[in-house]
């Protein structure tokens, strides 16, 4: 980082571009600035993942004997791969 010099009441200090940046920040505002977390976005899921989970939702399904259609298999499994 580029240093620089800075004066304050006849002293002078040296302090990175960076903390220069907090410092005015806090004098303008009275408080110091949160920072906010960035949330990574999920790519919605493929044709192919949601058909293998809807396939293995169908299989389970069966298993236990329960009736249902391959659009509730379907919708179940892109509820599931959207959460995660």
């Amino acid at each position: 980082m580029k240093k620089t010099e800075v004066k304050t009441s006849g002293k002078a200090k040296k302090t990175t571009k960076a903390a220069k940046t907090v410092k005015s920040t806090v004098a303008t505002k009275g408080t110091a600035v949160k920072s906010r977390k960035v949330k990574a976005v999920k790519p919605e899921p493929t044709i192919e993942e949601i058909s293998r989970k809807a396939y293995e939702i169908y299989n389970e399904r069966i298993s236990r004997g329960e009736k249902g259609t391959q659009t509730d298999d379907w919708h179940k499994a892109v509820e599931l791969l959207k959460k995660g």
